[in-house]
């Protein structure tokens, strides 16, 4: 079973780099100034809330979410250790964050999704908006999903 908690502990933010350099640094070869920045830190100044996912107590996934205007959050930083990948934890992590999110009165999410992911995000219905780009050297595009249109979240009459 996965547990999903808001990062509010320098030690659990250590854990959340740890994933993301792992993922990001080590196996996709993203070089750490593009992948470390500002946005890395806790507290109540910080746009970002980081989120851990763990399984059993063991971290195995991270992620971000940049709070911008109108309602919106954009999902960074979202990734799963390659030993727990084909799991379910991606889709379990992914529903719990956006959950979280509704609850704080989000209305949408959006990403720069890494190309191979796009099927990924598209069965957990996000939508591309964009035309493909280049991010630290891997091809991305815009994703997005609207809540306010999500059949998963409508209620029915």
């Amino acid at each position: 079973m996965i547990h999903l908690q808001k990062v509010t502990a320098e030690a659990d933010l250590a854990v959340c780099l740890m994933i993301r350099r792992r993922v990001f640094i080590d196996e996709q070869g993203v070089a750490e100034a593009q992948e470390m920045d500002k946005y890395d830190r806790i507290g109540e100044r910080n746009p970002c809330t980081h989120y851990l996912a763990l399984s059993d107590g063991v971290p195995v996934a991270t992620c971000r979410c940049l709070r911008k205007d109108g309602g919106a959050v954009k999902l960074q930083r979202f990734c799963v250790l390659p030993e727990w990948r084909g799991s379910g934890v991606g889709r379990e992590l992914l529903t719990m964050l956006e959950k979280d999110c509704r609850e704080q009165g989000v209305t949408r999410m959006e990403m720069g999704a890494q190309c191979h992911a796009v099927p990924f995000y598209q069965k957990c219905g996000y939508t591309v908006t964009s035309g493909q780009f280049m991010d630290a050297g891997i091809p991305h595009v815009k994703m997005e999903k609207n809540f306010a249109y999500d059949k998963n979240t409508v209620e029915r009459k």
